[in-house]
């Protein structure tokens, strides 16, 4: 659940592993209907509730300092949406690898990963505190919150792909990118 404004600055870091109030995460729970499950249920039969931040960082100014650098979530901490920390890791890696096989220094070659990862993981941190391809998920619910038969009735197909498509072009997984 969202309980602050994604463009304000993340959590800070002792809130993590904090106890949630059930009053708190019981009006979500109520929301979900499974078929033979109780899902209210089961949330107050649960013994703690525990917060689980989804919080980034906002992007660094840099990532090297003389020959060490950054990459991964070290480099760019972001929301876990989208396989971003793993995906965006690997991209960041393929980058800084084929960067020392070309350079004809490696403090060059970070200069050169640097320059290339950076602007672009900057820029998907900052999409993802508006959503990644879930986006899709929210623009149904906010059209009809009390449900639906026919997703094409809410949302087309066309708008549907553009949203994931879009968010794949900016992560790089669009599949010309993915084949480099």
């Amino acid at each position: 659940m969202r309980v602050a404004d994604g463009a304000a600055s993340p959590p800070p870091k002792n809130s993590w592993s904090r106890q949630a109030r059930l009053e708190e995460v019981l009006p979500y729970a109520k929301r979900f209907k499974v078929p033979g499950i109780d899902i209210e249920g089961l949330v107050r039969a649960t013994q703690a509730v525990w917060e689980y931040p989804m919080c980034d960082r906002d992007p660094l100014p840099r990532w090297s300092h003389g020959r060490v650098t950054l990459l991964g979530d070290a480099a760019h901490p972001m929301y876990p949406v989208g396989s971003n920390g793993a995906s965006q890791a690997i991209l960041d890696a393929r980058c800084l690898a084929d960067a020392l096989a070309k350079a004809e220094h490696p403090m060059r070659a970070l200069m050169l990963y640097e320059q290339d990862r950076l602007p672009k993981t900057a820029e998907i941190v900052k999409v993802n505190r508006v959503g990644g391809p879930e986006r899709v998920i929210d623009a149904v619910e906010k059209l009809k919150p009390a449900g639906f038969t026919d997703i094409d009735g809410v949302l087309s197909y066309k708008e549907r792909e553009a949203i994931v498509k879009g968010y794949a072009t900016t992560a790089a997984f669009a599949v010309k990118d993915v084949n480099k």
